[in-house]
């Protein structure tokens, strides 16, 4: 009998960006919502947060933290209970429960909590990491704020070249401690070492896509709107690329009903998952 290797799945609201001119993100309204959809995974290897949102010292520490230019046009919703380190608390674990982070990128908003966590393992795909210690580019310049987890001690690196098919997708591998309860894809474009990661639930899968889209109807209507192309061209790290992983998406959602796909800043997606918990 095989043993069910994560026992419940916590979906954390860890921070909110309100930026100015919400059709650039195809919502209505003048200002977006996006939030910072993350996981907490209850396992028999203890706790395993995927993605972390904003950390308690990018509230604390806006500007020093993620600059004058991310803390003045992102309009970020400064609550310190929308925190994972909050969330964890809140669920009566400590800090020092969460034994593993996987991160599907490093951008200033889904890795800003990782300091909140210093004795966790950070699992990310090597060019991800690599990509963010070149500054040089304007693009990682504004994109990767090192100081969220430069001084970070533990980490191990996943090396994208190699894996196995997983449905259409590609280069796929397990996360070892968990078996192959939990798959750690290789979702590339939008930065240099994008990845989601799926997980089994008891009927079918939940697939976390990170930032490899922005919109539901981008993979359900087979429609991109046109400012938001704009804005994921202007993000991308390599435009084919996304548009690549994109098409894969959609092709697997189309395809196999029993995956469930969410992305990281959805609001209806999150309280969707908050109210059925």
């Amino acid at each position: 009998m095989m043993i069910k290797m994560i026992k419940k799945i916590h979906h954390l609201h860890c921070g909110t960006l309100c930026p100015l001119c919400a059709p650039l993100f195809a919502q209505k309204g003048m200002y977006a919502q996006l939030v910072c959809h993350c996981l907490l995974l209850e396992t028999e290897q203890g706790l395993v947060l995927i993605d972390t949102g904003f950390g308690m010292q990018d509230y604390l520490q806006t500007e020093t933290r993620l600059g004058k230019l991310i803390a003045r046009t992102s309009n970020i919703q400064s609550t310190m209970q929308n925190t994972a380190l909050a969330h964890v608390r809140r669920l009566d674990f400590k800090a020092q429960d969460v034994r593993h982070i996987l991160v599907t990128h490093l951008d200033f908003d889904h890795a800003g909590g990782i300091s909140d966590f210093p004795q966790a393992t950070i699992h990310i795909l090597s060019s991800e990491y690599n990509a963010s210690l070149n500054l040089k580019k304007l693009k990682h310049h504004i994109r990767y704020r090192s100081v969220q987890f430069q001084q970070h001690r533990y980490w191990n690196f996943i090396e994208p070249t190699w894996g196995e098919a997983w449905f259409n997708l590609q280069k796929v591998q397990g996360f070892k401690l968990l078996q192959d309860d939990l798959l750690i894809i290789p979702l590339l474009g939008h930065t240099a070492g994008h990845c989601g990661f799926a997980i089994r639930q008891a009927e079918g899968w939940l697939l976390f896509c990170g930032d490899a889209y922005y919109q539901h109807q981008q993979i359900q209507a087979r429609k991109n709107p046109f400012l938001l192309g704009q804005v994921e061209r202007l993000f991308a790290e390599n435009n084919h690329q996304r548009l690549q992983t994109l098409a894969e998406l959609r092709e697997l959602s189309h395809t196999q009903p029993q995956i469930d796909l969410i992305f990281s800043h959805d609001p209806h997606d999150l309280r969707r998952f908050i109210q059925n918990t």
